[in-house]
């Protein structure tokens, strides 16, 4: 279950992201890591117009009085698809300036980005300004958008966020939105050693008895040993141990792969504990990987 911590991933845009750019002022705004679009690779793109060229330019280089007189202009280009996932709103978040994701915002840019994979939030979770996140859920992000429903978590989790974790939850994210393998964002923040994390997704809803097709479960990461040295998490994880003592869970500890053989016996969670039952896809899948 336990993998090296790192930061989260954030490569939607594929060969439309640049990297190594920390020569570009924009890349401050943002956490470590953080691989910006890159407006170069948008403008390349075909059956991008004139317009929509200069405006991607504009938010590109952080010019805001562009920005507007373009927009004021034709509002409709703040809604352009602009091809292989990449969107204006994102462009704005980029540009790390608050009047430009205002504008576009007003201009009725899709909050939730191209094919509503959430990459303007995303992106925004990583600024570290909190500003830029919480004024696109405040105008109606999608905190789990449709194409991509547990990636802003996923993020806020990889960034070991709990401020972003609370954000999202308090936008209506769901603790337990899970990925079809059951993995949640518990199972995330416990596999990644965020420990203060999983207490706080706890607290606020996400079942403790959760597991995903390979069995990963709360009681097995409280008794791994951690591979970072982090005082804080470690603490974390040792009052989620308590925790599990609380809850009665079964002793000893079973192992994934024993937990995997009781939810197909029906087994999991254990009678009296309250949890919900193994979702049926779920099950499907431990029994696949029995074969």
């Amino acid at each position: 279950m336990r993998n090296v911590p790192r930061p989260a991933p954030f490569a939607l845009f594929g060969a439309l992201l640049m990297t190594g750019c920390a020569a570009d002022a924009r890349t401050q705004c943002f956490a470590p890591g953080t691989d910006l679009p890159a407006s170069e690779a948008v403008l390349a793109q075909p059956g991008v117009g004139e317009s929509a060229k200069q405006l991607i330019d504009a938010l590109g280089s952080a010019d805001v009085p562009a920005v507007r007189r373009l927009l004021a202009a034709d509002p409709a280009l703040a809604r352009l698809p602009l091809g292989k996932g990449a969107d204006m709103l994102s462009l704005g978040v980029a540009s790390c300036e608050r009047e430009a994701l205002d504008l576009l915002v007003a201009a009725g840019a899709p909050l939730d980005g191209a094919s509503a994979g959430g990459l303007p939030l995303t992106l925004a979770l990583r600024a570290r300004d909190p500003w830029f996140a919480t004024r696109l859920l405040a105008a109606g992000a999608a905190p789990a958008p449709g194409g991509a429903p547990i990636l802003p978590l996923r993020t806020a989790i990889g960034l070991n966020s709990i401020a972003g974790v609370d954000l999202l939850l308090n936008a209506g994210a769901d603790p337990d939105i899970a990925e079809r393998t059951g993995r949640r964002p518990l199972h995330i923040a416990l596999d990644m050693e965020r420990f203060r994390i999983a207490e706080r997704l706890i607290e606020r809803g996400a079942d403790p008895w959760a597991i995903d097709s390979g069995g990963a479960n709360l009681a097995t990461a409280t008794v791994t040993e951690m591979l970072t040295d982090d005082d804080a998490e470690a603490a974390a994880q040792k009052r989620l141990r308590a925790k599990v003592a609380a809850l009665n869970w079964p002793k000893p500890f079973p192992t994934p792969r024993a937990i995997r053989a009781l939810a197909l016996e029906g087994r999991w969670p254990p009678a009296g504990s309250g949890a919900a039952a193994v979702p049926a896809g779920v099950l499907d899948l431990i029994r696949e990987r029995a074969r």
